[in-house]
């Protein structure tokens, strides 16, 4: 079949056909604005999708990683390279109007996040200080280029547009789970958290949702919940009863100061992770007999003292993007040693926050985590100013993040969890900037209706001169 396809009669065929429906695509689409939105909507879900793993078909031959893996073939390269220029042809006119806030939205990170951006930067500078520079230079220009588009969405929708494509991402999840089980989903570390958040996104989606979907969706969610059982995994269990509890908490601190809000948010999440703690600490009786997983959990205490051990030899800048985890050097590989007691070579920290300490060091570390912080206040300050019933989003996936990074990594690897933190990022960043320049056009008005004659107190002359 390849060398079919490649014959140059047969790719030149393919070639001239594929040309002519891409200009009736091309056509159509940008005949109409909201064609192109519902055109540029889908490709952000699949998008999303094909970050999260998602896999149907040949999908995962679409993941950005494969633009900077060593063993990608260049047909593969090719393939990928001209799917996503395709689809950013297809959406050039609208992206000429869309892109003109570029300097606005830099300039709204610069203000407004700033610990991210120096993140990012020191994710771009990773490369100095790795023993692969090319490779890691690679891989992170990669993983900036889809930071940049999740921004893009981010920044582009709503909120309510932005948990339509949640909701999309884990509805379809949840059918997929159903229809081939997990598979679909990776392992069970993965699946089981991402039912947990998925129960959770859907529910929020019904809330609004008209008596004719409403059903629909708590179904979904239904599911969600039965699929997590299913998974077998013990953190989704975890994760789950964190996520409902959190949803009540949410309606308590809505009511309360901004500070106060605050503070107790960092409770509710100080009491989450101490509660991962306790399953750690008591993984025998806790994981095995009431959560019914095995006790891969353990090990990880064994890898993380190594991994700590490890970036302390790079204590600032680490060992770059896919500087540290190099399996395919053998005893070269700086990971080499990273083994659980019973042998086990570990592949990744199976903790995101540690991963982030391997690949920018403690200071990228203590950058993401100031982005984070930051990030939670202003979801604290969107809850309490939103009265829509959807106002947790932001909350919601920071907890879930954070839950999830305690014994996986998502946070260092273009995956779902990278994903979702940028668009909440992007999106509270835009709010509270344009929250800025509302204020400050409300002082200006203010100020302009002080200083107007009608408003100025009367003096006797003037009240004199006017009875004459």
């Amino acid at each position: 079949m390849k060398e079919l396809i490649l014959h140059p009669l047969i790719f030149t065929l393919l070639f001239l056909a594929g040309s002519v429906y891409f200009v009736i695509a091309f056509q159509l689409i940008n005949s109409n604005s909201r064609w192109s939105k519902l055109f540029e909507q889908a490709c952000a879900t699949v998008f999303l999708m094909i970050i999260g793993g998602i896999t149907i078909g040949l999908m995962n031959k679409f993941h950005p990683r494969v633009l900077s893996l060593r063993t990608t073939t260049l047909p593969t390269l090719s393939l990928t390279l001209a799917t996503y220029g395709a689809c950013l042809l297809l959406l050039a006119p609208r992206l000429n109007k869309t892109l003109k806030d570029t300097v606005y939205v830099l300039s709204s990170f610069l203000k407004k996040n700033l610990f991210f951006c120096a993140y990012i930067l020191i994710m771009l500078l990773s490369f100095a200080f790795s023993n692969i520079p090319a490779s890691t230079f690679k891989a992170s220009i990669v993983h900036i280029g889809v930071t940049l588009a999740l921004i893009y969405i981010g920044k582009q929708y709503n909120w309510k547009e932005l948990l339509t494509l949640l909701t999309w991402y884990h509805g379809i999840a949840v059918i997929l789970f159903l229809v081939f089980g997990q598979h679909h989903l990776g392992h069970k570390n993965y699946a089981g958290p991402t039912m947990a958040i998925g129960a959770i996104i859907l529910y929020l989606w019904s809330i609004n949702a008209s008596k004719n979907y409403k059903l629909i969706f708590i179904s979904l969610a239904t599911l969600a919940v039965v699929f997590v059982q299913q998974a077998g995994s013990g953190m989704g269990k975890a994760l789950l009863f964190i996520l409902i509890c959190l949803l009540g908490f949410l309606r308590f601190i809505k009511r309360l100061p901004p500070r106060t809000a605050f503070a107790c948010m960092g409770v509710f999440l100080a009491l989450a992770v101490s509660l991962l703690i306790l399953i750690t600490e008591n993984a025998e009786y806790i994981i095995v007999e009431k959560l019914g997983k095995d006790m891969t959990l353990t090990g990880r205490t064994y890898i993380w003292a190594q991994v700590v051990d490890a970036i302390n030899q790079h204590p600032f800048f680490g060992y770059g993007v896919g500087g540290f985890w190099q399996e395919w050097r053998g005893p070269d590989d700086p990971s080499f040693n990273i083994r659980t007691p019973s042998g086990f070579k570990a592949m990744h920290a199976h903790n995101g926050f540690l991963d982030m300490g391997l690949y920018f060091g403690w200071l990228g570390l203590i950058l993401f985590s100031l982005s984070l912080l930051v990030n939670i206040y202003y979801g604290v300050l969107h809850l309490i100013r939103t009265q829509d019933a959807t106002a947790g989003l932001p909350l919601i996936i920071f907890t879930w993040l954070m839950i999830t990074n305690f014994t996986e990594t998502t946070l260092v690897s273009i995956s779902s969890g990278w994903a979702f933190y940028v668009l909440m990022t992007a999106r509270l960043t835009m709010d509270m900037t344009a929250e800025d320049i509302s204020d400050v056009a409300h002082d200006q008005h203010g100020l302009a209706f002080a200083l107007t004659p009608s408003s100025l107190p009367i003096t006797p002359e003037e009240k004199n001169h006017s009875s004459d």
